[in-house]
């Protein structure tokens, strides 16, 4: 695979790797009242990004079954962490 490639998508996943963090911590903002709006734009755009990753996780564990804790972010960085250490051995 092009080196170019590697490099593209090795910051792609840093970036999904970033929004997942944000959208966490957002979501602990607003269910503790503080933070933006759920409805605000950028929220909205990056829950739209990242949830679809989060979901999977979601439904095979769900926060009813952890205690309330949303273990799903930290599983999709682990996935995401795997995938760009794959690409790294690549080139």
């Amino acid at each position: 695979m092009p080196l170019q490639i590697i490099i593209l998508l090795n910051i792609v996943l840093t970036a999904l790797t970033i929004l997942v963090i944000v959208e966490a911590v957002i979501a602990n903002l607003i269910a503790f009242g503080k933070g933006p709006s759920a409805y605000n734009p950028v929220v909205r755009t990056i829950r739209s990004i990242v949830n679809p990753m989060l979901e999977p996780f979601r439904r095979l564990l769900p926060p009813s079954r952890t205690g309330g804790l949303d273990l799903s972010p930290m599983l999709v960085i682990i996935v995401l962490s795997v995938v760009r250490s794959m690409l790294n051995g690549l080139h």
